[in-house]
């Protein structure tokens, strides 16, 4: 785990772990009944009580259907943005979406009601930009609005307070380790990615490219694992917008210059498009053979980084790795 996300996620979770016994007459629990003691989560948005361990999630965005899977906890229903566009799960999740429920954007609310959850986790987008409709979902059951304030949470944040919150940290801290492993296993294996500089993006229209360059959230702090920063011209227009993403115009392809390049485009045509743009082929990860050339699925992987997500792809992108690595 990267230094000090602990130490925040630790102020952020506050534990009220009361189980209160009578004095006498005390019988066995109900092997139904939730087990464990109510913890208090302080998002973003407001502390949010869970009374219990969860026994009906709902999840909300891709992070969060990974992270629960991660532990092998299905959730009672979903809502992929990725899936519905595609048509198929994502390759790291295969089947195990098969007893889950796919929501849709259509009547979200009403169908999250159905499910008749007892948590709900939400990416942290959905207060904000969607504050009516996270307002109502909210009413249905406890919902975790996010965890730390950042557009894309930290996966490794996402899986401890999972674990705590159904009471089995000793499992989080394993698969925190067993990611971190394969993070290792990159670095290790290319030590000239050290200090590399790489760019994410994803060409969404005919005029515009959108760019990841905030190197202090989720998606950020996966590259930093690696040893990998954010391309110079757009770490410099992050600085100077504060957005950590934002759109460039496809005549400004020459920002996109990095040692690797993680991109994708909305359609077979468009990526044809990207390729013919002015300066794409000058760009050194294109010269040097460092280009990822993703899925939209596969880059949302990277740009919203999960447990299960982050092994998959470091392995489809040793090839890549490796270019950059001991390119000049």
């Amino acid at each position: 785990m990267i230094p000090g996300l602990s130490r925040r996620l630790a102020v952020a979770i506050a534990l009220l772990l009361s189980v209160i016994l009578a004095a006498s007459g005390c019988s066995a629990p109900d092997e139904d009944a939730p087990r464990g003691g109510p913890v208090q989560v302080n998002t973003p948005q407001g502390p949010v009580m869970i009374p219990g361990t969860p026994q009906r999630i709902v999840t909300l965005g891709t992070q969060w259907i990974d992270t629960a899977l991660a532990f092998g906890v299905s959730p009672v229903a979903y809502l992929d943005q990725n899936q519905i566009l595609s048509k198929k799960p994502a390759p790291w999740v295969g089947d195990k979406l098969e007893n889950s429920t796919a929501l849709s954007m259509e009547n979200l609310v009403a169908e999250i009601a159905k499910a008749k959850p007892d948590l709900i986790l939400a990416e942290g987008y959905m207060a904000t930009a969607q504050p009516e409709m996270y307002g109502k979902i909210k009413e249905i059951a406890p919902t975790i609005p996010g965890v730390t304030g950042k557009q894309i949470d930290p996966w490794d944040d996402m899986v401890t307070l999972f674990g705590t919150i159904t009471h089995r940290t000793d499992l989080a801290e394993d698969i925190i380790n067993r990611v971190n492993d394969a993070i290792s296993r990159v670095t290790t294996d290319y030590p000239g990615l050290k200090d590399k500089t790489y760019a994410l993006a994803y060409m969404f229209s005919s005029e515009q490219i959108q760019v990841m360059a905030d190197p202090t959230d989720g998606a950020g702090i996966l590259f930093a694992q690696l040893g990998l920063k954010v391309a110079p011209t757009l770490a410099a227009e992050f600085a100077r917008k504060g957005e950590p993403r934002f759109p460039i115009s496809t005549e400004n392809v020459p920002m996109l210059d990095a040692d690797l390049l993680a991109v994708t485009a909305g359609s077979e045509a468009m990526r044809a498009e990207l390729r013919k743009l002015p300066g794409y082929a000058n760009l050194k990860a294109v010269r040097d053979g460092a280009v990822a050339d993703l899925s939209v699925t596969e880059i949302t992987g990277l740009n919203q980084p999960s447990a299960l997500s982050i092994p998959y792809l470091l392995d489809q992108l040793r090839p890549q790795f490796e270019r950059a690595a001991n390119a000049r």
